[in-house]
């Protein structure tokens, strides 16, 4: 069973006709956790190192 792929199945067994993979919602916490901090990172090079050129 943790061998099968992740994908959505009817109650038979067999692929619905909606193909699609499941999402779990911890992949967009780490999506959405990376942006912070990238965007995180880039205000403090702005703030450290371009700001006080001006």
């Amino acid at each position: 069973m943790a061998d099968e792929p992740r994908e959505a199945r009817d109650p038979h067994g067999e692929l619905s006709s909606e193909t699609r993979t499941v999402n779990p919602a911890g992949s967009e916490a780490i999506k959405w956790g990376a942006i912070v901090v990238i965007v995180l990172a880039i205000l403090y090079f702005l703030a450290r190192y371009v700001i006080p050129l001006f």
